[in-house]
């Protein structure tokens, strides 16, 4: 009986390791960082986007100024392009995927949201850097980081 409960505790442990906190880089203009980031399938730089998937993502921040909207906003740069990488408008709306919150939110707030990210079956096979932030009403960054990640097949 109790080799059972410590192959549970093993097996526990060894799945919760597929999320582990990511060290990401930080944005540009000294933005504020999340406390926290989870990839799926992603423990270390670079992630591999699969295509004609979607990567889901975990954030953890704390909120440096109280805001009545949130936008996801993604930009990707690959082969020395950088351009805006456009999420469906449902994905793009971050109030959407508060978890424990919802709009407006408070300053000093700690926050968890989450973004799933679709990785299209037309996009090459590239390398590239992807910067996430999440902006408010007035375009002010709540938080932002970058990863640098390649698209694969499955």
């Amino acid at each position: 009986m109790m080799y059972r409960y410590a192959v549970l505790l093993v097996a526990l442990v060894a799945s919760g390791s597929l999320t582990e906190a990511l060290q990401t880089r930080a944005c540009t203009n000294q933005r504020p960082q999340p406390a926290s980031v989870e990839i799926t399938g992603c423990a270390q730089m670079p992630c591999e986007l699969i295509r004609g998937s979607d990567v889901a993502m975990r954030l953890e921040w704390e909120a440096p100024f109280a805001a009545q909207t949130l936008q996801h906003r993604v930009v990707a740069t690959a082969l020395g392009i950088t351009a805006p990488y456009e999420l469906p408008p449902d994905r793009a709306n971050a109030c959407n995927w508060l978890d424990g919150s919802a709009c407006p939110i408070s300053q000093g707030e700690d926050i968890v949201s989450t973004l799933s990210m679709p990785v299209l079956p037309i996009y090459p096979l590239v390398s590239l850097v992807i910067e996430v932030s999440i902006l408010d009403e007035q375009a002010r960054t709540q938080t932002c980081f970058a990863i640098d990640a390649r698209v694969v097949v499955a």
